[in-house]
């Protein structure tokens, strides 16, 4: 069993907060919107760090413990209306499918270490900003590193080669 990252104790009243506010909501819906807060406080303080001002920014992006409450479903009552898409059912970008391109172009023309280069730089951006479909970012940060060490191999046979 891994053990939970340690958070700052301003986070930690903030989700004990959100705990509290969450007791009229159904059980499972109140489950997930804790792991869904926690998972999300969890990857932010890793990109920020975990001190206090880091902390608030943090407690900021996730906004009030209120407005949080409010979106969750009471217990006992169910919705008619559609889910708001997930982060990992949400449209994806234009941005993501043209980095797929790239990465596949770059792939099968393998003597453009350009592209592959672009694709893995561009790959990387998005990954870091937290912006799009990751899956498909990931997708074209592989698919652009394999182009780039091909390209890197062929040149270098054809250098050692004469």
């Amino acid at each position: 069993m891994t053990a939970s990252p340690a958070v700052p104790p301003l986070v930690e009243a903030y989700l004990d907060d959100l705990d509290r506010a969450l007791t009229t909501a159904d059980p499972r819906e109140r489950a997930e919107t804790l792991a869904a807060v926690r998972e999300h406080a969890a990857e932010s303080l890793a990109r920020y760090g975990a001190d206090d001002d880091s902390a608030r920014r943090v407690l900021d992006e996730l906004g009030p413990v209120d407005a949080i409450a409010a979106a969750a479903t009471p217990a006992g009552t169910t919705t008619a209306a559609p889910a708001a898409p997930t982060p990992d059912r949400a449209p994806t970008p234009a941005a993501d499918v043209w980095l797929v391109v790239l990465a596949v172009f770059s792939l099968v023309t393998v003597v453009a270490p350009v592209a592959a280069a672009a694709t893995v730089a561009w790959a990387t951006v998005r990954l870091r900003s937290g912006a799009g479909n990751r899956a498909m970012q990931r997708l074209a940060l592989g698919l652009g590193a394999v182009a780039l060490v091909g390209s890197t191999a062929l040149y270098v046979s054809h250098v050692l080669a004469g």
